[in-house]
């Protein structure tokens, strides 16, 4: 299992082998409690094109938090893991993808570091309208599911179906069920509870605004039409803070379309790469 040190983290990434397309490696990031096991399709399908970069986040999957780990589950402290490991990899320049709070990753490191991205993908995600109350009902429900996760609730097939109906449109085949019970059953607490709050706290619905204003790198957001976790309404309010941005919503797909729809979703994936703009230089 390859594994790099980043900031006292044992990672688990995967890079396939180089292409020769020209094209600039393409990273893709997890999102909340998952690993980069959802993305080994997409992969699998896209290795012939350019060359691809997935691991594990902090905390999640198979970079499990050690005692010289950092604890600071900020959004920039991902983008620094993300920038160590480019640079231990040999990867200067890329274009990214990234899901979910993932996206909300993907999204501070196209602003920190963006002489680094050339394009930028943003698979769910968008700008939240806080309201207290739900927000709150939201954290001590999200708290709750953290500490309860029995492990013997993986094999239980009833069990994998209902955890995926929160997130898919249409129920995916067992074994991808059985991959995201597995990653949730696994995930640090602790990195669980800091990563929710860095991604979707107060203070993140009104700095993300700001961050999809300022963003410079071409970027396609892609949503599901009927993503419950992060509504397309969500990546609509971002298109109108900065109308630079494209949308694309999947028709009949939730929080996952790149598992619902992968024709579709890697149709425009590769448009989008493939174009040559000035703004990619």
């Amino acid at each position: 299992m390859p594994t790099i040190d980043l900031h006292g983290t044992e990672h688990y990434y995967e890079l396939t082998a180089p292409v020769d397309t020209g094209a600039l490696p393409l990273v893709l990031v997890h999102g909340w409690c998952g690993s980069a096991r959802y993305w080994q399709p997409l992969v699998d399908t896209y290795r012939a094109t350019a060359r691809c970069l997935v691991y594990d986040l902090r905390g999640f999957g198979r970079s499990r938090l050690g005692p010289a780990s950092s604890r600071d589950f900020s959004l920039e402290s991902y983008c620094r893991d993300l920038a160590l490991l480019l640079d231990r990899l040999g990867l200067d320049r890329i274009d990214l993808n990234a899901h979910s709070m993932g996206a909300s990753i993907g999204l501070t490191f196209a602003n920190l570091y963006p002489e680094r991205v050339r394009r930028l993908v943003l698979t769910c995600t968008g700008v939240f309208q806080y309201q207290m109350l739900l927000f709150e009902s939201f954290y001590l429900a999200s708290n709750l599911v953290i500490a309860a996760r029995p492990p013997w609730i993986v094999s239980i097939p009833a069990m994998r179906r209902a955890f995926q109906r929160r997130f898919v449109h249409r129920l995916l085949p067992d074994a991808m069920a059985r991959t995201f019970i597995e990653d949730y059953v696994v995930a640090s607490a602790e990195a669980a509870r800091g990563t929710l709050t860095a991604s979707i706290g107060k203070h993140a619905t009104f700095a993300m605004p700001d961050a999809f204003r300022v963003l410079s790198r071409p970027t396609l957001l892609i949503s599901g039409e009927f993503d419950q976790i992060i509504p397309a309404a969500g990546a609509r309010r971002a298109v109108e803070i900065n109308p630079s941005l494209a949308l694309e919503v999947i028709p009949d797909t939730a929080h996952f379309p790149m598992l619902e729809a992968p024709a579709r979703y890697l149709s425009l994936l590769s448009s989008f790469l493939e174009a040559s703009t000035v703004a990619d230089c």
